[in-house]
Formats: structure tokens, sequence, C-alpha cells
């Protein structure tokens, strides 16, 4: 199970009159695929964030980490994580950018390890087959007039899901209203979400708990930057709503800093993100022994929703999983086949060794990276 071949792929789609969200004007979209091949011919698919410059992030795996990673056994993902974070992550590295890399290549290497043994990796993972709540998230119900967002939401709800997140960060005036409308309007069985998308500071976050609380919130994720850790704190000590967080927070010893500290209730690291399987697995862990529940983020592609659907069929503090619902979306419907099965607001896994997905490559040259970020 020698590594013959590590490569980073970026990809991109452009988009327009897209809807705004809380991270801008989205202009396209990205994601880096990564592609491990061992000298058995098996191979392995993950994804890497694009961290806003996806041909930087293909980069730094093809010429920081392919060096590392090749020539080592796939089956030592514990070693390759050590090797590459010592080498590349500890000092003078490319800062967050690294971590995103090399969670792709963590997140392909369990998924030749799968292929290799004939095993999902929720198998090797100690985890069994099993359905899970999910949510409509991903890139949709974002800065829409109320009527509009609220005829969205219940196109969801009449399809059976029974939870979906609501992005804010927009303006307190119009976040308030959005979710009180959307919240008269749907059945009390369903759970809202919301995600400020790190667009909030503190006093902002006060005028609109008390809005939220009344409107029974399952959750408020982000309403910070991710380096504001005591207002966090702060926040998440002052209210009955549980708070969210961990997508922009990497590797155990930063998700260790917001359990030691109370920062939030729920953990939610992205495995194309936070370190790869490897580390989401340690994080979700590291959770449960605060009692905190584990709700991982998902990336653009079918290959990381379905490592998070196997982290949590694998993780015994899993709570919920996000599936993307963005109305177009070709990493997800296209380049990726035979992905987690969605059905009334449940999903489930199938039985097939690795990730249990298929890439189709002829879309590589369809859909070229194109350098820069994907919103202004």
């Amino acid at each position: 199970m020698k590594i013959v071949e590590v490569r980073g792929i970026a990809l991109s789609f452009k988009l327009e009159n897209a809807p705004r969200r809380g991270s801008g004007q989205p202009v396209k979209k990205d994601m880096v695929l990564i592609r491990v091949r061992t000298e058995d011919g098996i191979i392995g698919y993950g994804e890497a964030h694009h961290a806003l410059a996806p041909t930087v992030v293909a980069d730094i795996v093809n010429h920081n980490l392919a060096p590392i990673v090749v020539g080592e056994s796939a089956m030592a993902v514990e070693d390759i994580w050590q090797k590459i974070y010592v080498k590349q992550g500890q000092t003078h590295g490319p800062g967050w950018a690294l971590y995103k890399a090399m969670s792709g290549v963590d997140m392909a290497l369990w998924d030749a390890r799968g292929k290799a043994l004939g095993q999902p990796v929720y198998s090797l993972l100690g985890g069994t087959r099993r359905k899970i709540r999910a949510y409509a998230g991903g890139v949709c119900l974002g800065y829409q007039p109320p009527a509009q967002l609220l005829e969205e939401a219940a196109g969801f709800v009449e399809r059976g899901w029974t939870a979906l997140k609501l992005r804010l960060g927009d303006s307190v005036e119009n976040d308030i209203e959005r979710v009180r409308h959307v919240r008269k309007h749907l059945p009390p069985s369903v759970d809202i979400m919301v995600d400020i998308n790190t667009r909030y500071t503190y006093l902002q976050a006060q005028r609109v708990l008390p809005v939220l609380e009344e409107c029974g919130v399952f959750w408020l994720e982000e309403p910070f930057t991710p380096d504001n850790v005591a207002d966090y704190a702060r926040v998440n000590a002052s209210t009955r709503i549980p708070l969210a967080g961990g997508e922009n927070h990497f590797t155990r010893y930063q998700a260790r800093q917001l359990l030691e500290t109370a920062a939030i209730d729920i953990i939610q690291p992205d495995p194309c993100k936070s370190g790869g399987i490897t580390e989401c697995k340690k994080i979700a862990d590291l959770a449960s022994a605060f009692r905190r529940s584990f709700a991982p983020h998902t990336g653009m592609s079918g290959i990381d929703g379905a490592a998070c659907l196997h982290l949590l069929c694998s993780s015994a503090n899993g709570l919920v999983y996000e599936s993307d619902c963005a109305a177009f979306n070709p990493f997800r419907d296209e380049l990726v086949s035979g992905g987690p099965s969605l059905n009334a607001g449940h999903v489930e896994p199938n039985e097939k060794p690795g990730l249990g997905v298929e890439v189709d490559e002829s879309l590589f040259a369809k859909l070229p990276g194109i350098p820069g970020p994907c919103y202004i």
C-alpha cells in the first residue's frame, strides 16, 4: 500500500446573480480535489477547502505535501498526519491553508484504506451504518425578503425536512425580521438553526439574542470571528440557546480551547478544513469528554459530505448532519455519485468501501480552477 502519487486539483464553476449571504456576494464556487494513488492501483479521493485561494491550496498539496507523503504506506494515517504537522504545521508553514490542504490528503488516505480493506470508513472508525438526522443547510436560505425566504423554507418542510438553517449576519433588523417571519409560519416541530457567519459584534449579538430565544432557535452558529473566544464564552454563559462553532478552528488544539473555556455547546469541525478525518474523530471524541455534541460542518462536494456522515456514524456524540441544499452544485450532483441517500430529513451511508462515492474525472477539464476568492 505504498503511496506513489498525491495530487491536488483546483476546481471551480462560475455563478451569476447568486443570492448574497454572510460571506459576501458569491461569484464562483471552488473546491480542491485530492487524489491519492497507491502502487496497487487503488485511488482514494479527498476534498480540501479552497481557503479563498483554490489554486494556492492545490499548489501546497502538490509541492509541499506530496514530497512528504509519497513513498509512505497509505495505512499509516497517524504517522503521515504527524509528519506533515511537524514539517509544515508547527512553525514557518503556510498557516491555516496548510491544515485545509492536509485535510484533503488525510481524507483521501482514509478512502484508499477503506477500498483496500473492503470496508466503509465508518467501520474502520469503529462505527456502524445507521440513519442520521439531517438539516437543510449549505448555500441556501440566505438574505432574501422574508416572504421569499419562507417560501424556500416551507418547500424543504414539505419534502420532509424537520430542521433547517437560516443565514444571518446581514443587519440586526433584517435578521430579526427574517427569523420571526419564518418561525411564525413553520410548524413548531421544525427546528430552526441560525448561522451568523462570524459577522456580529458582541453588542449586535446582545440585541438579537432575546428574539432568538423568543423564537426557540435550535442553535446560534459562529456569531463572532474565530479569534474572539472570550465573547463566545461570555455569550454562551448568558443565553439558553446553545452556541455552535468550530468550522474555522483548526485541529484538536484549537477545539480544546473552545471546550475548556465553555465557549460552545456544539462542536462543528469540517473534515476538509480542520485536519481531515483523523483529526475530526479526535475532536469529536474530545468533545464527548466534555459532554458536548458533534455536528460537523460540510464542504462543497459529495466527498466531504460523505466524510461527515462516516464520522457521525462512528461518534457517540454525533448530533445532526448538514446537507448542502443549494439549488445548483455540480460538485455535489455531477462530479460525485453514489453519495449518501436522503429521505424525509434523514441521511444514511451506503455499504461501499472507503467513503462510498465515485468521482467523474472527466469533470476536471470542464471545471478548471479559477484563482482568487469565491465571493467579493
